[in-house]
């Protein structure tokens, strides 16, 4: 693996932007899912196991990095590499788009599914670097072993797990995600109502 490329400061400017309003800009996004769904159970049995493995490794990465993912300022104390940053160096990025992937599938649009995944692959692939920059300029060597090592997203390899414990406990995780259970919920209770509604509809015709 090389170096990470050195991106542009426009891009790294839209990186930040992304970055600091990352809970806000998918709203339209949402809004317009719930006008364009069509969940079936079909759709309901391959989303699902997506949406939770996804929850699960943000909670796992939490274990490992804490609270600070919540602020709208990126800041690090340390370069978190433990737990599934061995894996990839943007765990929670990968659980994101597990569970974007698992919520698309079970609205049941493919053309929405397409436009949801290409504002993520936008909005990552310019959060990525801003965040990198970041962490390259305030640990410059050991991010440079560690990004010569893990990849950005995507695992190659199933690395070999260290011995050390998280330094923040599931109980500590559980707490920090509380706002994503909430909007999680709220995603699939929106999608659930829309589901109920289409079947009383079929069932009248």
């Amino acid at each position: 693996m090389t170096d990470p490329a050195c991106p542009s400061s426009l891009w790294l400017t839209i990186g930040r932007y992304f970055f600091q309003y990352r809970d806000l800009l998918p709203v339209p996004l949402v809004l317009y899912m719930f006008r364009v769904a069509r969940p079936r159970r079909w759709t309901w049995i391959l989303g699902i196991p997506l949406v939770l493995l996804g929850e699960a490794l943000r909670v796992w990465g939490l274990c490992h990095i804490g609270p600070t993912t919540r602020a709208r300022e990126i800041c690090a104390d340390r370069l978190v590499t433990s737990g599934p940053y061995q894996w990839v160096r943007h765990p929670l990025y990968l659980a994101n788009l597990l569970k974007v992937l698992g919520l698309l599938v079970i609205a049941g649009n493919s053309p929405f599914a397409l436009i949801g995944m290409l504002f993520y692959a936008t909005e990552f692939s310019a959060m990525i670097p801003y965040e990198e920059s970041f962490l390259e300029a305030k640990f410059p060597e050991q991010f440079k072993a560690w990004a010569l090592q893990v990849p950005a997203l995507f695992p190659v390899q199933i690395p070999t797990l260290s011995s050390d414990s998280a330094p923040f406990s599931l109980m500590n995780a559980l707490y920090s995600e509380r706002r994503t259970f909430v909007s999680t919920g709220i995603l699939l209770a929106g999608l659930a109502f829309i589901s109920l509604k289409g079947s009383k509809q079929d069932d009248a015709l």
